[in-house]
């Protein structure tokens, strides 16, 4: 019986299964919501499940808009491949249990990083036993004797630290890395490849929150891996066989929020700096961090590893630096959305204490400079003078 003879029922759940032919190319990559794929015989189909051809079987193993925003990742990190996962940290767990703790390898990691990735860090230590060990990888001597200490198979770091701001030598670590047998992992997520592209300064492996300056609009999250093809396939397995892989919707809207990523990106850099220079010399300010002020420890390497733009991110300290005082700054604020995450095109602003690093020791969060009135501000694109008179006005208030 043809599609045309059969009856009713058949024919309105067999409906429109695929587009008319015709000419012309959408200029946007069509969203291929669909689960699974069919094939014109069991043999093509078992071809691809063995990656024999490519093509596309099952969602958890693979989706055409998903592999659209994998393509353009791995060609702005000048990568052999991409994966992408449902969160960032999704991405950050597949990456160092696939290839490094699940094979008993040691990780060498940055201190201060997002504390949900240092939290989860200290889990696998203390769960699974793997052998972790966290350091100031702005000390290149104690970097060295870190690595030299065991056999390490990742150094983990991130190119702009959350919510310290630190910068990352890449080109020295990739060096002090590989002279030891060791991987440079880079999450890239503060910088995005407006700032820096890790592998082309020597990182192997770059990370990225697809979620903040990627997506940029709020409303997706997801994670990627870009690296060298072992690390790749390694990847792509735990996505499937972990089923962290990134659904076709979120990867159409960050793929739509990619085409703008640079346009952002500057202009929240611009506004960034005007803020960070703003707060330096005001009296209810006691620290400000921000890679683009002559103050900041790593500010010349932030000139040669970035150029003219240093983040979008402000972090500082109230000069009152207590939680009360944060939480009246936070409640007064009025542009600006007291909000836990960052990158997008409004401005936000995050307590970490309270949020982010919440999991963390409070004496290691003190011992780091994560105090109890520390802030970080993401400029968004609103005006510059906007949010300035909105921070000025909530520390009068403060």
């Amino acid at each position: 019986m043809t599609a045309r003879s059969s009856r009713l029922a058949t024919r309105v759940v067999r409906a429109a299964r695929s587009l008319p032919p015709g000419a012309g190319a959408p200029v946007v990559p069509p969203l291929v919501q669909s689960v699974a794929f069919a094939h014109g015989s069991a043999a093509e189909q078992d071809a691809v499940f063995a990656n024999e051809r490519p093509g596309y079987v099952y969602g958890r193993y693979g989706s055409p808009t998903t592999a659209a925003l994998e393509a353009a990742l791995a060609d702005l990190d000048a990568a052999d491949g991409a994966v992408c996962f449902a969160t960032g940290m999704a991405a950050i767990h597949a990456y160092l249990t696939g290839c490094a703790v699940a094979r008993g390898g040691r990780v060498v990691a940055q201190e201060d990083p997002y504390g949900a990735t240092r939290a989860m860090l200290e889990r696998l230590a203390r769960e699974q036993g793997a052998d972790v060990v966290f350091v100031d990888p702005t000390d290149m001597s104690a970097v060295v004797r870190a690595l030299e200490e065991r056999p390490t198979r990742v150094l983990y770091v991130e190119s702009i630290s959350n919510p310290l701001l630190r910068v990352t030598d890449i080109a020295a670590l990739a060096s002090l890395a590989h002279e030891r047998g060791a991987r440079l992992a880079v999450d890239a997520t503060f910088a995005s490849p407006v700032l820096t592209r890790p592998r082309e300064l020597g990182a192997d492996v770059v990370i990225h929150s697809l979620t903040k300056y990627v997506n940029g609009h709020g409303d997706a999250m997801g994670g990627s891996v870009a690296g060298p093809a072992d690390v790749v396939a390694e990847m792509r397995d735990r996505a499937i066989v972990d089923g962290g892989y990134l659904p076709p919707h979120e990867a159409w809207l960050i793929l739509r929020g990619l085409r703008t990523l640079e346009l952002r990106v500057r202009r929240q850099c611009e506004t960034a700096l005007a803020v960070a220079r703003h707060l330096a010399s005001h009296p209810k300010i006691g620290r400000v961090h921000h890679p683009g002020l002559p103050s900041h420890p790593q500010h010349e390497l932030a000139r040669r590893q970035f150029g003219d733009a240093y983040g979008g991110v402000v972090s500082f300290a109230l000069k009152r630096d207590t939680s009360d005082a944060a939480f009246r700054f936070l409640d007064t604020l009025e542009l600006i959305a007291s909000a836990t995450t960052l990158g997008d095109l409004y401005s936000e602003i995050l307590y970490p204490a309270m949020s982010s690093h919440r999991r963390m020791d409070p004496a290691e969060r003190a011992r780091l400079g994560i105090s109890d009135g520390f802030l970080r501000l993401s400029c968004g694109i609103e005006d510059p003078a906007d949010l300035i008179a909105d921070v000025d006005a909530a520390l009068e208030r403060t």
